[in-house]
């Protein structure tokens, strides 16, 4: 089941690459697309040479 977001449809692998990046800071180990996209969502932004949820992509990542 996709989430859809914003107009947009979350697949589950983005999903799981959101939900790697809620965890907590972490390094670019998610997919190129993926991160885009979340970018672009502004789910998740790049910042100090790693990847960090947005407040609204740790919601999102909690669903």
């Amino acid at each position: 089941m996709d989430l859809k977001l914003y107009g947009t449809n979350l697949t589950p692998p983005e999903l799981a690459s959101l939900r790697l990046v809620a965890r907590g800071f972490m390094s670019r180990t998610i997919p190129k697309a993926h991160q885009i996209t979340l970018i672009k969502l502004g789910l998740i932004q790049s910042c100090m040479g790693g990847l960090m949820a947005t407040p609204a992509g740790r919601m999102v990542g909690r669903v």
